[in-house]
């Protein structure tokens, strides 16, 4: 009976010495920030480099760009040019980036950047322009308006079919981009009189994703090939619809852009879409983002443009 008591007493002593304590308090370990780059670079066109700073998940700071980076560029060890700052932070809207002034990137050329700057750790990436891969066939069927006479809106409904042939013995990747023409219109004297046009990116629903094919972040898709697909021909049947105000605005052309791209282009921005679609659900897991970047994060990523376009009737 004694022992019992004993142990009895040892332990209300211990749960009472454990309840006085302070409770224990918990800290995160900030981690160095490390240098966050990207650039989307292609042939005949100046390579523009953003670069940035990683921040620490609980920092509520406005991310900053880096003003002080040396960015050199390399081809083939060979060193190019080293990268002009343009600071344009005098338009809110804008920001800061490195550029080359007299490179002029090639095809199938291998490129390298080298970034240095005093807040954190030298970063560098590789990557190439691909081949150009145009459009076989591009057209547009099952065009259809129709008048919503509560909104004063007209609905824009069509299909438009493309083709292209995947080169063969190797992976490719795209970038499908779609952007609608749309006039602004006035009446002046009677007349249908253009005051303006810009173009609208057409965003697809990205519960349509599968495996090789990502509604992009900006609109359009990504597109990677299945391997069985080599030497013979993509076709896409894509539905679009497009509201318009029936009282200022018509349709114009319909703009298309297939980008040949590079595989750390198509994971980067896969990856950055799909988390963006993910975001604020419970049930989706969670998306890690791909980078090229040694030593920091983002991506440096060559692609080859081709265009076309069509009326839209």
């Amino acid at each position: 009976m004694f022992r019992q008591l004993s142990h009895l007493a040892v332990l209300s002593a211990f749960l009472a010495a454990f309840g006085c304590e302070q409770p224990a308090s918990f800290q995160l370990e900030t981690p160095d920030p490390r240098l966050v780059v990207v650039s989307n670079f292609t042939r005949d066109k100046a390579v523009q480099v953003f670069v940035s700073r990683s921040q620490f998940i609980l920092d509520e700071q406005k991310k900053e760009p880096v003003l002080d980076a040396v960015v050199e560029i390399y081809e083939d060890g060979e060193h190019l040019e080293t990268l002009e700052l343009v600071d344009a932070r005098t338009d809110s809207n804008a920001v800061p980036y490195y550029t080359t002034r007299s490179l002029v990137p090639k095809v199938n050329t291998t490129y390298t950047i080298e970034v240095e700057a005093s807040c954190c750790a030298p970063v560098m990436a590789k990557s190439r322009i691909p081949n150009p891969i145009g459009f076989s066939s591009a057209g547009i069927y099952d065009f259809s308006l129709e008048e919503n006479p509560e909104t004063d809106e007209l609905l824009a409904s069509y299909w438009v079919s493309l083709s292209f042939e995947d080169p063969s013995e190797e992976k490719n990747y795209y970038h499908i981009s779609i952007l609608q023409q749309v006039y602004e219109y006035a009446f002046v004297e009677g007349d249908t009189v253009i005051t303006s046009s810009y173009h609208r990116s057409l965003v697809f629903n990205p519960e349509e994703n599968e495996n090789g094919r990502v509604a992009h972040i900006d609109g359009g898709l990504l597109l990677e090939d299945n391997m069985l697909n080599n030497g013979e021909m993509i076709h896409l049947d894509v539905p679009l619809t497009i509201r318009l105000d029936k009282n200022r605005e018509l349709l114009g052309k319909l703009f298309l852009e297939l980008r040949a791209v590079t595989e750390e282009y198509y994971r980067y921005f896969s990856g950055l879409s799909q988390q963006n679609q993910s975001s604020g659900s419970p049930f989706k897991e969670p998306v890690i983002i791909y980078d090229n970047i040694e030593g920091g994060l983002g991506v440096f990523a060559g692609y080859n443009a081709s265009l076309d376009s069509l009326y839209v009737q």
